[in-house]
């Protein structure tokens, strides 16, 4: 924790969007700093439900186990009231169906804990949370238009901002907020390439990887009968399918129902026997055995933004001191792999180490923040190339030994327990990719 010398040192931090990212990096910058302003462009609801903010928000999402120890670790007790508000206590060993696409993996006894809960409920929980802390200010409502920018010094030195108006958005004018950080978790769509333009400074490169994905969700109430021993199930369609799905037991009991299709095979949205139809297509049935006689409880929601892209800030040459991008404004993932909300957490902690050891950010600190960010990046990138690279149109030749080895490791899951809890420990970030190379595995990839 910081001292109080060091906080009269930090006056104030200030927060560009209030997603998870936004959320855990406040946390954090609580530890170093007097005051914390975070700013957010929605108003955020009071209970648990939808925001147009996050339009992703009604899909899907996987805390994996690594993001859920973060968390944690920042918020202790969440848990416990995550739980309270009908998360589902879940073993990601037992209590999970797995099918990748040459035949179902084993069920193993496993020291894979954890919960599912939907992203709208984890999100609400954490503001919560933070709600408690009399130095952190939500700024609703506004949005930011401009960075506040000292040439002689190289220094962001604030933000200006505005309230939103939907109806006559120039009508407002801004106001300047003056920060001794400024850090811009605003997600995919941030503005920081054009600010970094506008203020003399190359925007980043940019990479991108994209399958053409798209998925639909739909929640269920499970028949009154029905008694299973899962809480999710994963079905991955390899081989010659482009379809799979996911069925997710969250709050209240309720099923979170996810199709996905590749290479524009979207599953519908529109109608419900068709959306039924999508399921019973999938390599496995059990997804729509299960749902067939479940009610529908909400409409179906379709997403498309489904690409991996990453900004290439750690390139830039120069960058201005004072200012820092994360979460989504850096690398967003294609979300049928759920690492986003993991990475963004893993992210919260390299700014942690990055403060702990920079009291003082100097000069070149957030050059160097970048440069660390890019590191830490570099195994979940991968992994979703590597997993995306069969349904490119035209894969990138330095991901086809990658590919053809994980593809062996996938054939190994069905029937050895082993390799399916390494390759879960690697799939929750709990153990590197490296762990796949391990002797009892590599032999049987080479032998088979």
């Amino acid at each position: 924790m910081a001292t109080a010398s060091t906080l009269s040192k930090r006056n104030h931090a200030i927060v560009i969007g209030g997603g998870i990212a936004g959320l855990l990096t406040a946390r954090v910058l609580l530890n170093y700093f007097a005051q914390v302003t975070l700013i957010e462009r929605d108003h955020y609801p009071e209970e648990p439900i939808f925001r147009p903010g996050v339009p992703q928000g009604r899909q899907g999402h996987t805390l994996l186990l690594k993001g859920q120890h973060i968390i944690e670790s920042l918020f202790p007790g969440i848990h416990e009231k995550l739980i309270k508000h009908g998360a589902i206590e879940h073993d990601y060993g037992s209590q999970s169906f797995f099918y990748y696409g040459w035949g179902r993996a084993p069920r193993i006894e496993s020291s894979l804990q954890g919960w599912n809960s939907s992203r709208l409920l984890l999100e609400w929980e954490i503001r919560q949370a933070l709600l408690q802390y009399d130095r952190l200010q939500f700024l609703e409502g506004h949005e930011v238009i401009q960075l506040l920018f000292d040439q002689s010094i190289n220094q962001v030195q604030g933000v200006r901002v505005r309230e939103r108006n939907h109806s006559n958005p120039l009508e407002n004018t801004g106001k300047d907020i003056k920060a001794d950080l400024v850090i811009d978790a605003s997600g995919s769509t941030s503005h920081a390439p054009e600010w970094l333009k506008e203020l003399g400074f190359q925007e980043p490169a940019e990479t991108e990887i994209n399958t053409f994905l798209g998925y639909a969700t739909r929640l269920y109430e499970p028949p009154a009968d029905f008694q299973a021993d899962w809480n999710i199930i994963a079905i991955q369609g390899i081989q010659n399918s482009k379809r799979g799905g996911v069925l997710m037991t969250i709050e209240g009991g309720k099923w979170m129902v996810i199709l996905a299709g590749t290479q524009k095979d979207y599953p519908p949205t529109h109608n419900d026997a068709d959306f039924l139809e999508f399921a019973r297509s999938l390599p496995d049935p059990i997804i729509y055995d299960s749902i067939k006689n479940a009610t529908p409880i909400s409409s179906i929601h379709g997403y498309r933004r489904t690409a991996n892209r990453i900004r290439h800030f750690e390139r830039l040459k120069h960058f201005p001191d004072r200012f820092l991008v994360l979460g989504d404004a850096v690398c967003s993932f294609n979300p049928i792999y759920g690492q986003g909300m993991t990475v963004a957490a893993l992210e919260a902690q390299v700014l942690d180490k990055s403060l702990k050891k920079d009291q003082q950010q100097k000069k070149g600190f957030s050059k160097h923040f970048q440069r660390k960010l890019a590191r830490l990046l570099i195994s979940p990138w991968l992994l979703a190339a590597v997993a995306d690279a069969p349904s490119m149109e035209h894969p990138q030749p330095i991901l086809r030994i990658p590919q053809w080895y994980m593809d062996r490791v996938i054939m190994l899951l069905p029937h050895d327990a082993y390799a399916f809890l390494t390759f879960s420990e690697v799939l929750h970030m709990l153990r590197s990719p490296v762990a796949l190379l391990h002797p009892a595995i590599l032999t049987k990839v080479l032998t088979n």
